[in-house]
């Protein structure tokens, strides 16, 4: 229900459970995944960043990742700040993967830490992960831009972004 959607308190009346219970559950199955990229090489990754809430409107908490527009994969993801500091986190959890292109759009903090010669700046690189954002949005209801879902501690709303990209990253091919 959490990847079609639904927040906590929606689960609750429908599956008939205690706030509780569902936020255990999601903490103990967050706590087993893990997103590793699938490959070892790819040819043009798409980074990007998007927004959510922690706590209050007041405490934005920014999503940088990265995607694969030729596999459909989302290959690695970090959390925090909208800074340098989370996109060097986000390469280091890619580890050992080999990329041709990194493709972003112009924040300067993806020049900053990408190497020059490999790295594609504009709008028109970026347009498959423009699309993720949308779906990742829809999926999770604490990712909505105008919304009053989110978390309250920052380890569920790890956890809930974990398991819809999981989600996202094992949806079944219908092409």
């Amino acid at each position: 229900m959490l990847v079609n959607g639904n927040g906590v308190r929606d689960i609750c009346r429908i599956a008939l459970v205690s706030a509780g219970c569902v936020l255990r559950t999601l903490l103990s199955i967050g706590n087993l995944i893990t997103i590793v990229p699938q490959r070892k090489h790819y040819h043009k990754v798409q980074i990007d960043e998007l927004y959510s809430f922690v706590g209050s409107k007041k405490k934005k908490v920014w999503i940088i990742y990265a995607y694969d527009a030729f596999t459909g994969e989302i290959l690695g993801v970090t959390a925090g700040k909208r800074s340098k500091k989370q996109v060097r986190d986000l390469i280091k959890r890619l580890g050992s993967i080999e990329v041709d292109w990194w493709c972003t759009d112009a924040w300067k903090a993806f020049a900053q830490v990408l190497p020059y010669d490999k790295h594609l700046i504009g709008k028109k690189f970026t347009k498959a992960i423009e699309g993720v954002n949308t779906a990742l949005r829809n999926s999770c209801k604490r990712l909505h831009r105008r919304t009053t879902a989110f978390s309250k501690k920052l380890q569920n709303h790890w956890n809930a972004l974990k398991i819809a990209i999981n989600n996202f990253n094992n949806k079944p091919s219908y092409n």
